[in-house]
């Protein structure tokens, strides 16, 4: 339906928002299959590292989650959200130093295709809402350009909000 860049558009759904503040003992540890922090309430990160002191300007700030090259010998940078239950709606703070946009790919819960959304400022808020819940999977990508291969670059992502029912007033 729809990319978003401010958080206040998801206001029409009852909403979840997760800072990461909690997961800064895992700092530098990579959030997966056996890293899961989330999966009780139905999300999987994967392709994501713990930065504890990334200081995204975010409302939080302080904790986020910094992407992970893949396929690793590229210059590309991911992270992957996976709902359990669709959602109708999510956004988050981005930074994403030394990449020309942040791409964000939206597929149904069967790994389909939706949307995609193409964000062009280093930093800012990126998001997708849908006319109902059908976001199952979520990509963000960030190709970084650099010459130096080994050097540690990405993206990171924090404050993540996500809902699948609209408030009542909607």
């Amino acid at each position: 339906m729809s990319a978003i860049a401010i958080p206040d558009v998801l206001g029409r759904f009852i909403v979840t928002t997760l800072t990461f503040e909690e997961l800064a003992s895992l700092d530098g540890k990579e959030l997966g299959t056996a890293n899961s922090p989330y999966a009780v309430i139905g999300l999987s990160i994967s392709k994501a590292v713990v930065q504890a002191d990334a200081n995204v300007n975010s409302t939080s700030r302080g904790v986020a989650l910094k992407s992970m090259r893949f396929p690793p010998e590229t210059s590309q940078n991911q992270i992957d959200l996976r709902f359990s239950k669709p959602q109708g709606g999510f956004g988050f703070f981005y930074r994403a130093p030394g990449a020309a946009s942040l791409t964000v790919e939206v597929f149904d819960s069967h790994e389909i295709e939706l949307e995609e959304a193409v964000f062009c400022d280093v930093e800012g808020y990126a998001g997708m809402i849908r006319a109902r819940p059908e976001i199952g999977f979520v990509r963000i990508v960030a190709g970084i350009e650099s010459l130096d291969v080994a050097q540690d670059f990405g993206f990171y992502i924090d404050d993540l909000s996500f809902g699948r029912e609209l408030k009542g007033s909607y």
